[in-house]
């Protein structure tokens, strides 16, 4: 048996239509946003996305919470708090931890609080 020398193709780096595109944007919100925690409603800006999880098929959607006093904001943790935003309804989620800035990090899995 003869061996024969592979021969070297074009690598996909080299091939323009061979980059992957996105053929359409993550899902995203910036701006104004309520804060209905449990004992608290808080005028709130929301920096926000999402995606859908092939694993268990549902939207998780999560982002950044900041008030103009981080005093303003409640303590994560504290079980559920629903999250406005303007020409949306309100979607459940938890906040899960303050950032050294004093913002907080949202989570929700569902129906997200901004528009798509």
């Amino acid at each position: 048996m003869r061996w024969r020398r592979a021969r070297r193709g074009k690598y996909a780096a080299d091939d323009p239509q061979a980059a992957f595109t996105d053929p359409e944007p993550a899902p995203d919100y910036s701006g104004p946003a309520l804060l209905d925690a449990p004992g608290a409603e808080v005028a709130v800006r929301v920096a926000l996305t999402g995606h859908l999880d092939p694993t268990d098929g549902l939207f998780h959607w999560y982002g950044r919470v900041s008030a103009a006093g981080a005093a303003e904001l409640p303590d994560p943790g504290r079980g559920q708090v629903f999250l406005t935003v303007p020409g949306s309804a309100p979607a459940p989620g938890i906040l899960q931890e303050r950032d050294p800035w004093g913002n907080l990090r949202i989570a929700g899995i569902g129906a997200p609080p901004f528009p798509m």
